[in-house]
């Protein structure tokens, strides 16, 4: 009883979850290797279709399993394996379908020679799956058409398994030639396990430098996660022809090859007493903030995190080299030193001084710095003052040096 499963283990949300996210970076995959004038689509014609021109599509059924042999690979998938009859039975009811005017056998035949039928899993081969061993012998002229149609038949009076019998009743219910013009366009490409290993091999087919891979992959997966949402949301149909492709995401490609820094997706580990900080304390002596101002304290917060978390990643992924960082470091305070030593010229009385602090760190924050050829955004630039005051290398009041902990 102790390795029973429970109801809840077998509808696991995970095995869902891994199911639609392999589907998914699978039409990812395939928008990368789109050409001019093909378009694909997510969950529109089946799991994942790529219509190659006006008339010829490629249908992709996916499945994805967590099931694993003695040697920790995925089970192979079987002769009568529900996978493979499911798959066959879908494609069979979508040759027929009346509501595409596909009751006729001309209609049938015209739409099974114009299109491939793909079926793609992570399951490993089977030696002993004599149906697959047929149908390839079939496709490479060595067996004929009757061969194959035998052995449907004889499976079909072979299971015990009245769903997989259903599955296949179905299938033989095509006529024979478009039966025969179905098996002539079937294929299977299994043990596809690592599939975000292959989109991350297509990217690289874009000419993106190497360093940047994660970063152009990261940035590519959530905006067309997003888009994806998006369009949902609204009710249309998860489609993207090559022309979109390139108008959407061309700039995140164009990052991928240049020389300009990018900035990679950034979630802050915010620390747990935000006034606490040296630089906030700093912002706190001139009244650029209060107490009370929790949510801009944040902000400014991840600003610094986010310049300190950039520049280690840059070095780590070779885009910059260490003295650069320091050189960068070197150029911003000097240039905060130089405002600072004439800012409070004049200064007589306490709120002169905090009036003065205050059009200094307001002139710097209008700065925007450059590293290497990449001019960087305000708050990148904001967030590199906060990174040096928070170091205890600058500040904004007269005599902030002495209020230093």
């Amino acid at each position: 009883m102790a390795n029973e499963k429970s109801f809840t283990d077998k509808t696991s949300a995970d095995d869902k979850s891994i199911g639609f996210d392999y589907q998914y970076y699978y039409f990812l995959d395939r928008i990368l290797n789109l050409k001019p004038g093909q378009s694909v689509g997510l969950e529109v014609k089946d799991d994942v279709h790529t219509a190659l021109n006006a008339d010829f599509n490629i249908l992709v059924q996916l499945k994805h399993t967590v099931q694993s042999n003695a040697k920790g690979e995925p089970i192979a998938l079987t002769e009568l394996d529900s996978d493979l009859w499911k798959t066959l039975f879908n494609w069979s009811q979508v040759i027929t379908d009346s509501a595409e005017g596909r009751e006729t056998f001309g209609a049938q035949m015209r739409f099974v020679e114009n299109t491939r039928f793909l079926l793609v899993s992570n399951k490993s081969h089977s030696k002993s799956n004599q149906f697959l061993q047929i149908l390839d012998q079939f496709h490479a002229g060595e067996e004929d058409f009757e061969q194959l149609l035998g052995h449907l038949k004889f499976l079909n009076g072979k299971t015990a398994d009245d769903g997989i019998r259903g599955y296949i009743d179905a299938v033989l219910k095509l006529s024979p030639d478009v039966l025969k013009a179905f098996f002539v366009n079937v294929r299977l490409e299994l043990e596809l396990d690592d599939i975000i290993g292959r989109v991350k091999v297509s990217l690289l087919a874009k000419i993106i430098d190497t360093d940047k891979l994660e970063t152009v992959f990261s940035r590519l997966d959530s905006n067309i996660r997003t888009d994806n949402f998006i369009a949902i949301k609204r009710g249309e149909s998860i489609v993207i022809s090559f022309d979109d492709f390139m108008k959407r995401y061309k700039r995140i490609f164009d990052d991928g090859r240049t020389k300009k820094l990018v900035y990679p997706k950034f979630t802050p580990e915010l620390p747990d007493d935000i006034f606490a900080q040296k630089f906030i304390k700093r912002l706190l002596e001139i009244g650029d903030i209060t107490d009370s101002d929790e949510e801009l304290a944040i902000d400014y917060t991840t600003y610094k995190l986010r310049i300190s978390r950039y520049l280690e990643q840059w070095v780590q992924e070779g885009d910059l080299v260490r003295d650069e960082i320091e050189n960068f470091h070197e150029e911003v305070f000097v240039r905060w030193r130089n405002e600072f030593r004439v800012a409070f010229r004049g200064c007589n009385s306490p709120q002169q001084i905090i009036d003065a602090a205050m059009d200094l760190l307001m002139t710097l924050r209008r700065d925007q710095f450059s590293l290497g050829e990449t001019e960087l955004t305000t708050t990148l630039s904001n967030g590199e003052l906060y990174y040096l005051s928070d170091a205890g290398q600058i500040g904004w009041h007269k005599d902030w040096s002495g209020n230093e902990q």
